[in-house]
């Protein structure tokens, strides 16, 4: 899992959800298109407070949108991320139109399964073998494990992300899934701090909501941002 970078490629978490919230409050004082700009100037590099970005009036925060990429990821975590697809949107790498006969390091090798790589080599070997025959790349995709490395572009709003990414730090998601919403979410902190708000998992400050499925060990910010 080492090899999984995260980056964001592009975003506008700046003033937005300032102005917004600030617009609705002056409706008296908005008599042409040059005041709705003399504002939005005036606030967009201000920065939003966490208690603003907390609201339970979520709309404020569908005007930011973050756009990120991932690579190295296996094939089981982008089935896991890709779950959240009414809420963010997706596209990767695919088995259909990419070969993978030549590159290295195809596979993650989840922690404590070390083993495991003998098999992908086994596989690999098959894949590999199949597209030597003649055999289109998408029917001898078929062959490739959840390891399968990809790439992932994902983009969504700041209320989409504050859900995923709280949803997916908890302890209960598997290692990998884990280690990708921490890397992500350490992107968003080094942008600014203010962003992550409502990221966490509710149990750093309420009670756990998996019920009799929760892990009993609270989640902390430093554990994420030490990633």
């Amino acid at each position: 899992m080492k090899q999984i970078e995260v980056k964001i490629l592009d975003h506008n978490l700046n003033g937005m959800a300032t102005f917004l919230a600030m617009l609705t409050q002056r409706g008296h004082k908005i008599t042409s298109m040059q005041d709705i700009i003399n504002l939005y100037d005036k606030i967009k590099e201000k920065s939003p407070s966490k208690d603003l970005l907390t609201l339970p009036h979520t709309t404020i925060k569908r005007m930011n949108y973050i756009t990120i990429a991932i690579v190295g990821l296996s094939t089981k975590a982008v089935s896991q991320i890709r779950t959240h697809a009414t809420r963010l949107t997706f596209i990767s790498t695919s088995t259909q139109y990419s070969s993978y006969e030549g590159r290295k390091d195809n596979y993650v090798i989840p922690n404590g399964l070390d083993d495991l790589k003998a098999d992908y080599d086994k596989i690999q070997q098959m894949y590999n073998d199949l597209i030597t025959k003649g055999v289109d790349k998408d029917k001898a995709g078929y062959i490739l494990p959840q390891g399968l490395r990809k790439a992932l572009i994902i983009s969504g709003n700041l209320d989409a992300w504050q859900y995923v990414i709280q949803t997916r730090l908890c302890r209960r998601n598997t290692e990998e899934t884990q280690h990708i919403m921490r890397l992500i979410y350490k992107a968003i902190y080094d942008i600014n701090p203010v962003f992550v708000s409502g990221m966490m998992p509710t149990c750093i400050n309420n009670k756990c909501r998996e019920g009799k499925f929760s892990c009993g060990k609270k989640l902390t910010e430093q554990e994420v941002l030490d990633e």
